[in-house]
């Protein structure tokens, strides 16, 4: 049936929420204070709307620069794009919003009243577009382009232009689409990594078979598009888990840690190795999190250091640091990036290494982790036996991210700050950072309490 509703707020997935005939309803493309008409099927509980039209637009509601994004058939361009969620949201908005859902995590999963610790405002990216250096694409065949997915489902939206890349990413996504569409076989998935700093790319592509008929393709690609550096191959995993990936040409590109200031440091990535995609917004989220761990001097353990991203600029302030990662493509990189630093390096599991070193009577200043979006179960324990005065914790999840600080409160630490960090602007996601201090003794987590 159709409905006029009011859009009253977002949904923590990004969808505007409303009141259909006494059902909560969600309707993607709907922004707070929106009158829209949508389309509601019958029945009991929660609804899902499609967006018919906006009826009065609310004061929060952008006009969408790309052709692909939204409900419709948009006429010549592909619509329902998956790759935005916000782009017809104003940007200072996303930033409320961002907040909000942190916030609301912290309260609903960590158990955390708002006045118990200082929730700063959400640290924007210097671009809200055109700020991504890499992503993941699905070829289509037939229409020789790379695609993302429609909202929902596997279908391809054959793009002929992404308002989330670099200009220049952007142009190597529609050279590599045709180049591999040529001739069989197809990649399941590509990934592509742009450079500023070396004016070039790298492409990851993954077939169901690495063999010969894959490498040649790889050669080929590398032959025809001299703007790609470097190409990767893998296959799908055999039973054990376990895939071969193949380099051609040089797939290790470098970037500047701090966009447009290569005498901050230069950092190695490629394409199959998890990097910050925002790499203006990356800037400033390593100088905050630097900010709140306050490492001069001190022995500082990072774990989850991946490519080093923290950990190259860690080492220029620290007495000491001690990096752990899971042994790997990344772990090569940054060990390459910091050879002759003050770095140690530790390959094998975040916790279990933690806890040895624990063991081993190592003490440290401060500890930082960046786990993946599965948190680290255990973080309260570890930092018990490290003895670790403060930590600093970011989160690409406000979920685990809460459950985590939750634990560490329960542990005997404070919740000193929290600061959302705006990584992927046009998107739901928000990165948090916090800085996490040992209650002094007879305190039990928060402020004023005291243990039981």
């Amino acid at each position: 049936m159709r409905l006029e509703i009011e859009i009253a707020g977002l949904a923590p997935g990004g969808e505007g929420v409303g009141d259909a005939a006494g059902r909560r309803c969600f309707v993607p493309y709907a922004a707070p204070g929106d009158r829209v008409e949508v389309q509601v099927e019958d029945g009991p509980g929660p609804a899902r709307g499609t967006l018919l039209s906006v009826i009065a637009p609310g004061p929060g509601r952008a006009t969408p620069p790309c052709p692909h994004f939204g409900p419709g058939d948009g006429g010549a361009a592909d619509r329902l794009c998956g790759g935005c969620e916000w782009l017809h949201l104003d940007y200072g908005l996303q930033l409320r919003e961002k907040r909000q859902a942190v916030a609301e995590a912290l309260r609903k999963i960590g158990r955390l009243s708002r006045d118990a610790y200082p929730l700063g405002d959400a640290l924007p990216s210097p671009r809200p577009l055109r700020y991504r250096c890499r992503a993941k694409f699905h070829l289509d065949a037939p229409s020789g382009r790379l695609a993302f997915f429609r909202r929902r489902s596997h279908e391809p939206v054959r793009l002929t232009e992404c308002h989330l890349l670099l200009p220049e990413l952007d142009a190597l996504r529609e050279a590599v689409g045709p180049a591999l569409a040529r001739a069989r076989p197809f990649p399941s998935e590509v990934a592509l990594e742009w450079s500023d700093h070396d004016r070039r790319g790298a492409a990851h592509l993954r077939f169901a078979d690495a063999g010969a008929a894959a490498r040649r393709r790889a050669e080929e690609l590398l032959r025809d598009l001299p703007a790609l550096a470097g190409v990767l191959v893998e296959g799908e995993p055999d039973a054990r888990g376990r895939a071969v990936t193949v380099p051609f040409g040089d797939p290790v590109l470098l970037h500047e840690r701090v966009p447009g200031q290569p005498g901050a440091g230069l950092a190695r990535s490629r394409p199959d190795v998890f990097q910050q995609a925002n790499r203006f917004a990356n800037a400033s989220l390593v100088n905050l999190a630097l900010d709140l761990l306050r490492p001069d001097g001190e022995d500082v353990l990072e774990l989850f250091c991946g490519a080093g991203n923290f950990t190259g600029p860690i080492a220029t302030r620290a007495r000491s640091v001690a990096a752990v990662e899971v042994q790997g493509p990344a772990l090569d990189l940054a060990r390459a990036d910091l050879a002759g630093s003050r770095v140690r390096f530790f390959a094998g599991d975040a916790g279990a290494l933690g806890r040895a070193l624990a063991r081993e009577g190592k003490r440290f200043g401060a500890v930082l982790l960046d786990p993946p979006r599965e948190g680290m179960r255990g973080l309260a324990p570890l930092l018990a036996e490290l003895e670790a005065p403060r930590a600093v914790y970011v989160s690409c999840d406000p979920a685990t991210f809460a459950r985590d600080v939750r634990a560490a409160v329960e542990g005997g630490y404070r919740l000193v700050s929290a600061v959302p960090v705006d990584m992927f602007p046009q998107t739901h996601h928000v990165e948090c950072v916090a800085l996490l201090e040992r209650a002094a003794r007879g305190e039990w987590g928060l402020p004023g309490a005291r243990r039981p």
